[in-house]
């Protein structure tokens, strides 16, 4: 699914990217599963997550509750009912879920290239956890990387959490 963001969730997802750029640079906490820490690429980075998670957010009609996290928090989630949003820079690329993740999240995919966001799809934290899922393509970082055709249609998410808020 192709999903437009409006100039001002763009924007505000865009002030968000470099808010957490700022935070983590004052603070130097370190990247994710060794990621990037700080720099234009890492900046780059929470652009690409803060627009994802923006989209899902829109799609889903809780704006009202994106980016209440100011400081990083192990185990938080981006949304309500359990939502965290992984976005990634090639349409193509699978979902990854680092190994420490919580089995009770639900997982959403984006991916953001040439500027066009695709909303990928979702899947419940429980069937990512496959050992034939584990991968380390970049050496070192060992995750899992859940194939898209694995996740459930993002029309899917209200049947199973019962969410009114979704737009039609």
């Amino acid at each position: 699914m192709i999903y437009r963001l409006n100039d001002e969730e763009k924007k505000l997802a865009l002030l968000e990217a470099e808010r957490r750029q700022s935070v983590n640079e004052k603070n130097k906490t370190l990247g994710r599963n060794g990621g990037m820490e700080s720099g234009p690429k890492a900046l780059v980075l929470h652009q690409i997550g803060a627009l994802g998670e923006m989209a899902v957010a829109s799609y889903l009609g809780l704006k009202d509750f994106l980016y209440s996290d100011k400081i990083p928090k192990k185990d938080s989630c981006d949304l309500p009912f359990s939502i965290d949003v992984k976005t990634r820079a090639k349409h193509y690329y699978d979902l990854i879920v680092q190994l420490d993740e919580k089995e009770n999240k639900n997982f959403w995919l984006c991916t953001i290239e040439s500027n066009q966001i695709h909303i990928k799809g979702w899947i419940q934290g429980q069937f990512c956890f496959k050992p034939k899922f584990i991968k380390d393509p970049a050496g070192g970082r060992k995750a899992y990387f859940v194939p898209q055709d694995k996740l459930w249609p993002p029309e899917t998410f209200c049947f199973f959490f019962n969410c009114s808020n979704l737009e039609s």
